[in-house]
């Protein structure tokens, strides 16, 4: 069933208090999302939701907005204080922030991803993290992008866009938080990790630096490079420590993350592009299909061709849609 706005205003309720979804309001059409996930917005189709986004008293929202500005300015007011981004800049809103839009230029290029409580959830556990509302509670970021960082948010944010544009299959919300997960890396990296205060307070440490960086290097490199030693060297440490610094945060060894990264890519090929076993062999560095066969099977417990074959019962053949339900 695809994704419609409506003129009645849902109601959602986070535990504690009601919220009205300001992103669900007539006139305010996504250019991809999954309901009650995560919706992208931006320009890149000549669209500008911004502009639709203003309302009386203000807009409460209760999920987290990531909006990165590569051209114009925006200003807005956000928990009574105001605000100005312009070109290479980027906002990070948690949740309980009261925003008003007070000017959009009409150059402006932008693109905005709105991520819903479960999966902030989610993406803290995976990274190892505690989440607190009442820590998150009205806190925002306002940061300059650096410039080697805007491709690789772009390129994610893309990815992101695309894969909710497909149609469903196994594992795709696995995938999907994969990327929301970097993407948060990625965040917190340019806000000098401010998003995130762990319970006991070590998330300044140069191991959480170092876990950090390993999660934005494998999403970066993972589909040429599948050895600690390589993401060791490139973070100038023993893999033994990498290792280390991983399972102290997040339970998994360095290894691990790395075959799930590869096999996560992999499955997007089969199953969303279709490509045959030797185009993936080939886009993922391995030497032989049988190679990447035995890969796949060490990790996932079945060849690809018995994943496909054992799941294609369990896809949706469905025509794409611009927005689906979750």
């Amino acid at each position: 069933m695809p994704y419609t706005t409506t003129s009645q205003q849902p109601v959602h309720n986070s535990g504690y208090i009601e919220y009205t979804d300001a992103f669900t309001r007539d006139g305010i059409i996504p250019s991809a999302g999954i309901r009650d996930y995560a919706l992208c917005f931006d320009t890149l189709n000549g669209a500008n939701p911004l502009v639709s986004f203003r309302f009386p008293t203000g807009n409460k929202l209760y999920q987290m907005t990531c909006l990165y500005i590569y051209k114009g300015e925006y200003r807005l007011n956000i928990n009574g204080s105001v605000e100005t981004l312009t070109e290479g800049m980027m906002i990070t809103t948690m949740p309980d922030s009261v925003i008003n839009p007070i000017y959009v230029s009409p150059d402006i290029s932008y693109f905005m991803l709105v991520i819903y409580p479960k999966v902030v959830i989610e993406t803290f556990k995976d990274l190892g993290m505690t989440y607190s509302t009442t820590k998150a509670a009205q806190r925002y970021f306002v940061s300059e992008i650096p410039d080697d960082q805007k491709p690789r948010l772009l390129s994610i944010y893309q990815e992101i866009k695309h894969d909710m544009l497909a149609p469903a299959y196994e594992y795709k919300e696995v995938y999907l938080r994969s990327l929301l997960n970097a993407l948060f890396v990625e965040n917190m990296n340019i806000h000098k990790h401010d998003l995130i205060q762990q319970e006991d307070g070590d998330c300044n440490s140069r191991q959480y630096d170092i876990y950090c960086r390993f999660l934005a290097a494998l999403n970066k490199h993972s589909q040429e490079h599948r050895t600690v030693h390589y993401y060791a060297n490139l973070l100038d440490i023993s893999s033994k420590y990498l290792s280390f610094v991983c399972v102290s945060y997040s339970k998994k060894n360095a290894s691990t993350w790395i075959d799930e990264s590869v096999v996560k890519k992999a499955i997007v090929y089969m199953v969303v592009h279709n490509y045959t076993l030797n185009q993936i062999s080939d886009l993922l560095n391995f030497q032989t299909i049988s190679s990447f066969s035995r890969f796949f099977k060490r990790v996932t417990g079945e060849t690809p061709k018995e994943y496909l074959r054992t799941h294609k019962n369990k896809e949706t053949t469905t025509d794409s849609v611009a927005i689906n339900d979750n």
